[in-house]
């Protein structure tokens, strides 16, 4: 019998030396989902999830959520980017490195950078040395 999602997270996880609670801190999650996603008949992580345990455990993504390939990335070799819908060829390096970095932030490191962005999306038509009027409500 071929070892289960669970299995693969939990060899994955005990080869990385990180226990339930830190790679749940990493993700951004309460301790429980990753000791359900290990246990027997527990529940499975969606594809979001899945995809940054893979590389917070350095793990090919592939390996992990079907138990098909090689558990590692060869040595020297991690470029196996992410496909952006097809839009891979129209992205440079600094924004496929963005993309993945985003990736690995937790929910609230998502949030906060998003605000962040929106709060610069709107200086964008502010003067240097201007002061940002608001608006009135």
């Amino acid at each position: 019998m071929s070892a289960g999602i669970g299995d693969r997270i939990r060899t994955a996880r005990e080869a990385a030396h990180l226990s339930k609670s830190e790679l749940a801190r990493r993700l951004g999650l309460h301790p429980s989902a990753c000791v359900q996603w290990e246990a027997k008949g527990g529940t499975r992580p969606n594809v979001e999830h899945l995809s940054r345990v893979a590389g917070i455990l350095n793990v090919r993504f592939e390996w992990l959520a079907t138990g098909r390939g090689e558990q590692y990335y060869s040595p020297g070799i991690r470029d196996e980017s992410p496909q952006y819908g097809g839009l891979d060829s129209l992205l440079n390096s600094d924004e496929r490195h963005l993309l993945e970095t985003y990736r690995r932030l937790t929910p609230r490191q998502r949030k906060a950078l998003l605000e962040l962005l929106a709060g610069m999306d709107l200086m964008k038509d502010t003067a240097p040395g201007e002061v940002m009027q608001e608006s009135p409500s």
